[in-house]
């Protein structure tokens, strides 16, 4: 691999995580990641993705150079993820979407399989785990995401300018997931008016609509989906539809 005994470029994505693991302090640590960054460029992918190379490269230098190391070990790790993602065709939104398009899969495994006989967890406390409403789905949406996105916020308020509004969830700074909750009485129309709102009012470029869907109130999911998801030329919309199966 001649790239990593290149100080000047790298050659491929291999010679950087390679550059990234073995990077022993801070200014050879950014090196790298610049070196990666300019890569990118040269391949000429989206903006978007050496943006998010570099704010998941930041961390913070304390006073304590044990702190400082321990920083440096979880950027190089988010990093080298990243990296690994965008080698497997994948880049950030694309990769979300399928995780959160495969999240009843998370909560038939968690609530329909049975536990051991000798574990802690019974299967009697799984079944008091109920959906009710939005938070309801923060809550398990965090903890679902969280070990693949370690940035990730929860509730997060936002001064727009003209307003104060708090996102759900946030992941970095430009990628924001609402969850909604189709509530008794709620109507479909009403859920639009809700959509409606928070896409003009949340700055993220990346918006995602998480619908937990559980009243069943959106008639056609292929048509709501496609009313909303292209709506701004400055934001890119997605919606997620979540809608209870029984047998």
């Amino acid at each position: 691999m001649i790239g990593m005994f290149n100080n000047g470029y790298i050659e491929s994505f291999v010679d950087g995580i390679q550059r990234i693991k073995n990077s022993q302090d801070d200014k050879e640590f950014q090196r790298n990641v610049n070196l990666i960054s300019d890569y990118m460029k040269k391949q000429q992918m989206r903006s978007e993705c050496w943006q998010r190379l570099d704010k998941l490269s930041f961390y913070d230098v304390c006073e304590s150079e044990l702190e400082t190391k321990e920083n440096r070990e979880l950027a190089k790790d988010a990093v080298i993820d990243y990296i690994r993602m965008l080698m497997q065709g994948s880049d950030v939104t694309s990769l979300i979407e399928e995780i959160l398009n495969n999240f009843y899969m998370f909560i038939e495994a968690l609530k329909e399989r049975t536990p051991h006989k000798t574990a802690g967890i019974k299967k009697e406390i799984l079944d008091q785990i109920n959906i009710e409403n939005e938070y309801d789905i923060q809550f398990l949406l965090y903890a679902y995401l969280k070990p693949l996105y370690k940035e990730i916020r929860q509730e997060v308020s936002q001064d727009t300018g003209n307003e104060t509004v708090r996102a759900d969830l946030l992941i970095g700074e430009d990628i924001c997931i609402e969850a909604k909750y189709s509530r008794e009485k709620m109507t479909e129309k009403k859920l639009s008016e809700e959509i409606k709102a928070d896409m003009v009012h949340y700055n993220q470029r990346e918006i995602y609509f998480f619908i937990y869907d559980k009243k069943k109130i959106i008639k056609n999911i292929e048509s709501f989906k496609n009313t909303y998801e292209s709506k701004f030329s400055d934001k890119k919309i997605h919606i997620i539809i979540h809608q209870p199966k029984y047998l």
